[in-house]
Parts: C-alpha cells; structure tokens; sequence
C-alpha cells in the first residue's frame, strides 16, 4: 500500500506509515482514512514531511491503483513518540458539508448528481441511470441530501436502491448491494471469526385500540409472534385524521427481530460498505449487505471488519414541502 501527500509535489510516506485504518459505512457517508507515520526532527535521518489540514492525501493498493482520495481534516502530532496521526475525509464530505437551495422539475436524478458535482468542485464518476425524472424543492439542503432526495423520489416510482459512493477522486453513484464480483468469505479460506446476535427486545406484537376517550375498543395482534415470544403491547389512539390500519401496520412492520452480524476477515479492498457479499460460514449462510467496514493495515498485513446487515438498506431523503430561492453556500474546492 501506499500513502501519498500532495503538497505541491507528491510526497510518498509509505515507507514512514506505522498503521492506516480505512473505514465507511451507509450512515456517515463519507469514508474515513487514518494514519500514524513517524515524524521526527531530532533524527538527522528521518525526512521531513510537509503537511497540514486541507491537503490532499492519496491511497493506493500493491498494484497501484487508488482506493482513497482525499483531504486532511485533523491531525495530531506526538513529539515523545516521533508520531503524527491525521484523519482524511473522502469528498464525499464536501458533499455532506456544503450547502444549496434550489428547485427542480422533471429532472433525471444522474443529472442532479452531475449537478452537485459541478456545484461543489467533485469530479462526476460512473453516475447510474434511474430512468425515471422527478421533481422536488431542495431548501437549504447538503449536495448529498439532494443527491439523495432525486433518488429517493426515483425509488418510489421503481423501487430501485442507491448508494453514492467516491471511487477514488470521482463520485459513482451506484445500485445499492451490488455483489462484490467473484468474491466470498469462506471460513474455509478467508474468515478470520464471526459473530451473530439476535434480539427481541424491541419486538410489539399486540395493539390495545383506544377511542378519543381513552376506553379501549380492541386489539390488533401477531398471534405467531406471541405463541413465540409472549405478548408486547403497546396503545393506539384512534384519530380522525389518520388511517388507523395503516398505523398499525406501521407498528407491525417494525416488529422483526433484531439481528447483527460480524465478519473478521482476510483483507479485500472490495469490500467496503454499500456492497453486498456472499458468505460460506457455520454462524452465516448467503447473501449479506455490508452496513460498515473498518481494514485496518499494520506490518504488511490487512485485515478487515464488516458490520453485516440482513435487508438491503437505502438512506432516504424526504423530500419537504417549501419554497425555494436559488444560492449557492459553502463551497469547497479540492486542494492540490
């Protein structure tokens, strides 16, 4: 692996790197990259790196192709140890960061995307199709939630998952759980350990109905769910406004058992969260979708940790209803 710094030129701190952690998830958007190198100016021999917050910070894989870019956001310096540790973001946090307002009609979803990279300084990558146009007011909203909103609004009318994700220097903006190709963790080859966790804690299975005065008019229940676990009650009063099947359908549909997964593996730079991967194992059997991922890199070795999920997931962004008035807030460049 290798760790470049763009200062001007590129500096090459590899051989300098202690350890480097490179993590994501679907939550917090943007990747993270961590690094400690050594960084000492009472050793004549050890080179003086030229950094600081807002540079530009390139990872590569052994075959010298990019998995990270990009820019420092904070950084510790450790004069005892000879250390340095700095956090990078992808610019996928410019996205999160930055702020516009605007409106859109019949507008297609990979445009709004190629939009947002426009607005905010991130170069466009593989930015997938919905095929389908929508229109929304976005007030005051980040690049990322109105990236989101377009395809949220897309997958109500198909369906359809999405996940924006940085490759590299550029925005991809993909179908969510796409398999990892021709990848599996196999605790015959791969897997390091695994862990499952299974919970009922949250489950409701009964509905006591009340009227507007509070008496109580019947229950809606989950009869397999209560032969199983036993009765989970929770009270619905009845409103005039509201569709009261709906609102318990709603209670219901939450009433799943909660269940985690982990895999620690073998490293892949694959792997990463957004994707889905087909697992080999006695605890898991199937397709899982990575929640989140943490690889960590320490004397030659890469290792990797995956937060498992059972459902593929998408982060929607609703859209509000309000008016809107064009401006353009916060915008960032990338440093070079």
């Amino acid at each position: 692996m290798k760790i470049e710094i763009i200062a001007g030129a590129r500096q090459d701190i590899s051989r300098l790197v202690r350890n480097v952690t490179w993590s994501g998830s679907r939550i917090n958007v943007a990747r993270k990259l961590e690094v400690d190198f050594t960084q000492d100016d009472r050793d004549p021999q050890c080179p003086i790196i030229n950094f600081d917050n807002g540079y530009t910070v390139i990872a590569s894989d052994e075959n010298g192709n990019s998995f990270f870019e990009g820019n420092i956001y904070r950084y510790k310096r450790n004069r005892a140890e000879g250390n340095v540790h700095f956090i990078c973001f992808d610019h996928l946090h410019v996205m999160k960061a930055s702020t516009l307002t605007k409106e859109y009609k019949n507008a297609a979803p990979s445009d709004i995307a190629r939009e947002m990279c426009s607005q905010l300084g991130v170069i466009p990558g593989n930015i997938v199709s919905a095929g389908v146009s929508v229109s929304f007011i976005a007030n005051n909203k980040s690049g990322y939630q109105i990236i989101m909103m377009a395809y949220t609004e897309a997958n109500k009318k198909n369906g359809k998952l999405y996940q924006p994700i940085m490759n590299g220097a550029r925005l991809d903006v993909v179908e969510k759980g796409t398999a990892v190709a021709n990848f599996v963790l196999d605790s015959r080859n791969n897997i390091i350990n695994s862990e499952y966790e299974e919970s009922i804690e949250k489950i409701i299975n009964k509905v006591a109905l009340l009227d507007e005065q509070g008496n109580v008019t019947g229950y809606e229940t989950q009869s397999d769910s209560i032969k199983k676990y036993s009765a989970f009650q929770t009270v619905l009063k009845t409103d005039p406004n509201k569709d009261m099947k709906q609102e318990v359908d709603a209670i219901f549909k939450n009433n799943t058992v909660e269940r985690s997964g982990y895999i620690t593996a073998i490293g892949d730079y694959r792997a990463i969260s957004s994707y889905s991967v087909q697992v080999t194992d006695g605890l898991f059997n199937g397709k899982f979708w990575i929640k989140q991922d943490t690889h960590t890199f320490k004397e030659g070795q890469h290792e990797m940790k995956l937060d498992l999920e059972f459902e593929n997931e998408m982060n929607k962004v609703g859209v509000p209803q309000s008016t809107a008035s064009v401006s353009v807030s916060n915008k960032r460049q990338r440093k070079l």
